[in-house]
């Protein structure tokens, strides 16, 4: 029973944490303008934060005030920035700056739109192919930091983010070593699941050995589809990459992977030649079709927003892991008005991603013909009703038209609009009741108009309307931050609702702020 608690705590530190406490958020660290408080912890604070020459949101992370005395505490903080600074990899979190402001330290990092891989683990069941081409791109970055002299001392499933691009990225790098230094810790410092012998006996011993343990568990909860707590029984394991796993994981560092590098060349190997096709499971052909579905569902959608004049946007998605049927679009049409699209499709994931790329298509040829409007929601809603497909749809569009300073509204069962005007701190819902798209014939369509002048701000969203009440908070908390934090602190604030992680689809969230 010990033995099990010990394995289901959290990360651990040879520092004891201080009372929380945490002021006002300040309105600049270093050259770097604060938009809002992303978390807390006992060490050190997280920000979100502007870089002043690409405008693009960044993570700054400043030692907690508590510790600006500590030797130990600052040594670690300067070394962590020092080690992030000495790497440069796709899959290695990325550093912009380090330096001191009138609060004592902070990092300046990339900022990772993700989920971690925890989450993962815990709500889908990845196919063998693809847990296997996530345990190499952590390993390529083993890779990286190894031949760099760094041993990150900490890889579990908590600092590994997959990005919505599918991209992996190695996070965390607070209690990281550089081999051969001699200022270690001298008590134990990890997370209990995933620390290797070696480092739960002595944590002087941690060394490259150690981190491709910390692999070999992340390894085998993902070939198993749960976490372990430290309980591994390699029986269980496909054949051919048991042999693979178990020698990460062998007890004795003259036992284990001599390196990381003959650690990729066998996973490597055990794709190239053919091992992985033999071990797939006879229910993983449907997991790799629904893994590839997935990602093509998330190409429908732009990547990028688009750069209108006069006009700054903000866009924040929250897509959990197997989550699909969503789309969403921007327009400009040819007389200087813009048009944004949200819709789901009502069937499950897998058939839900099929038919939203369905009505993709049809969206995008209607609207080359007819401008948007009342009759070009009953025409696409025509369209759709009298498709073989026999799908229904949710779906909201808004129009803008700077020239004329309005706004035009539909939502049919889907998200809304709140519209906050210059110089209010009082946001205000817009919505028009419409039925689904395709689900009744001949059906006469409502759009609401509003005046859209210099200032203003809108938020337009797909969230259900059980979390508006957190919305309208949280937009009148952030009025004041630049269209990308806001949107960000939006969401952060959406996704402390009850109803957040039911929703069926992704969500989305556009904020729209007229600035010229």
């Amino acid at each position: 029973m010990i033995e099990e608690e010990f394995y289901k705590q959290a990360t651990l530190t040879d520092i004891s944490s201080p009372k929380e406490r945490i002021g006002s958020i300040p309105p600049k660290i270093g050259p770097y303008k604060i938009e809002s408080l992303l978390s807390k912890g006992g060490m050190s604070v997280l920000y979100i934060g502007l870089h002043p020459e690409t405008k693009e949101l960044i993570t700054v992370k400043v030692l907690s005030p508590e510790y600006a005395t500590h030797v130990e505490m600052v040594e670690r903080f300067l070394k962590e920035s020092k080690i992030i600074g000495m790497t440069n990899h796709p899959n290695i979190v990325k550093l912009f700056g380090q330096g001191t402001w009138e609060g004592g330290l902070y990092i300046a990092m990339e900022f990772i739109r993700g989920v971690s891989l925890k989450q993962f683990i815990l709500q889908q069941s990845l196919s063998l192919k693809r847990s296997v081409d996530i345990i190499l791109q952590v390993a390529y970055a083993l890779l990286h930091l190894h031949s760099h002299g760094v041993i990150h001392g900490d890889v579990k499933p908590e600092n590994i983010l997959i990005t919505e691009d599918g991209e992996v990225k190695l996070i965390d790098f607070g209690i990281a070593l550089l081999k051969g230094d001699a200022a270690r810790p001298t008590k134990i410092a990890g997370t209990p699941a995933y620390m290797a012998p070696e480092q739960k006996e002595d944590p002087m011993k941690m060394s490259f050995a150690s981190d491709i343990y910390s692999l070999g568990i992340i390894a085998y909860e993902l070939a198993m589809g749960k976490l372990s707590f430290g309980v591994i029984h390699p029986s269980l394991l496909p054949k051919g990459l048991r042999k693979i796993i178990q020698q990460a994981l062998a007890i004795s560092i003259d036992e284990r992977y001599p390196d990381i590098t003959t650690f990729i060349f066998d996973l490597s190997q055990y794709l190239k030649t053919g091992g992985l096709e033999k071990d797939k499971p006879g229910s993983d052909q449907l997991k790799e079709v629904l893994e590839m579905i997935q990602i093509a569902g998330q190409s429908l959608s732009p990547s990028l927003l688009p750069s209108w004049p006069g006009i700054e946007m903000g866009l924040t998605k929250y897509r959990a892991p197997g989550q699909g049927g969503s789309y969403f679009d921007f327009f400009k049409f040819p007389d200087n008005t813009y048009g944004i699209v949200i819709a789901e499709s009502m069937a499950s994931d897998l058939d839900g991603t099929v038919y939203i790329g369905v009505l993709r298509g049809m969206v995008r040829t209607l609207l080359k013909n007819k401008p948007f409007d009342a009759l070009w929601i009953s025409h696409i809603n025509q369209t759709v009703k009298e498709d073989w497909i026999g799908q229904k749809f949710s779906l909201a569009f808004l129009k803008i038209n700077p020239l004329l300073e309005t706004l035009s509204l539909t939502t049919c069962g889907l998200g809304g609009l709140i519209h906050v005007p210059q110089g209010s701190t009082s946001p205000r819902k817009l919505s028009s009741h419409n039925p689904l798209i395709g689900q009744e014939s001949n059906t006469e369509f409502f759009v609401t108009v509003d005046n859209w002048s210099m200032g203003d701000m809108l938020t337009f969203y797909s969230l259900e309307p059980t979390m508006e009440n957190y919305l309208l908070e949280a937009i009148a908390e952030n009025t004041l931050l630049s269209a990308q934090a806001q949107a960000e602190a939006i969401i952060k604030k959406a996704a402390t609702h009850a109803s957040f992680s039911l929703q069926k689809n992704p969500k989305v969230l556009i904020t729209i702020q007229r600035i010229g």
